[in-house]
């Protein structure tokens, strides 16, 4: 008997482990929101045809259940293309920095303005919590195997930029201990 495994609940299953494994202290509404946006864009074409500034500024302009929308879109891609595909942002004129700043900003502005207590409790994590949930993405993609853990410049890059607290661990993992030397990557 073959039985179909669902994004959602595959994801649910990464999520929750890597959750627990990085200690984030969440709630079950996070953990769920984080699977269904990683199943939402391996069935979906979830995307923004424009600079994520440019769709910002239209989505400040746009009415309000709109503006919630837009925003909400903008916070999502940018966890997801932090979490994900952190690896393709260097040496781009927009680094993970940009995408993580911006996703935050979108998931703040969310929560500061919809009305209903339990949306704005979620988005108020997912703002604050923003680092802690692009590491736990990118320990869903690890694990998922769409990114290797081989390239060890690659991960101590990733750590200086971001001071990600999985690659720090990914790192001693590997036996290295990361230090800051003060020094900017070279894009």
């Amino acid at each position: 008997m073959v039985t179909e495994i669902k994004p959602i609940e595959h994801f649910k299953e990464l999520v929750s482990n890597a959750i627990q494994r990085q200690k984030v202290i969440t709630n079950e509404m996070a953990e769920y929101y984080l699977s269904s946006l990683l199943a939402s864009f391996t069935t979906s074409e979830k995307s923004i045809e424009e600079p994520l500034a440019i769709a910002y500024l239209k989505a400040l302009g746009s009415a309000r259940d709109v503006q919630l929308r837009q925003m909400r879109d903008i916070g999502d891609i940018s966890l997801f293309t932090s979490g994900f595909f952190s690896d393709s942002l260097k040496r781009k004129i927009v680094d993970i920095d940009y995408y993580m700043a911006m996703g935050s900003s979108c998931y703040s502005y969310v929560a500061s303005v919809d009305r209903n207590g339990e949306i704005r409790r979620l988005f108020s994590e997912l703002a604050a919590k923003f680092p802690a949930f692009v590491d736990v993405l990118n320990e869903v993609s690890e694990r998922s195997r769409l990114t290797s853990s081989k390239d060890i410049l690659r991960i101590y890059e990733r750590w200086l930029r971001t001071k990600s607290k999985f690659a720090e661990k990914a790192l001693r993992d590997m036996g290295i201990e990361p230090t800051d030397t003060g020094t900017k990557p070279v894009h």
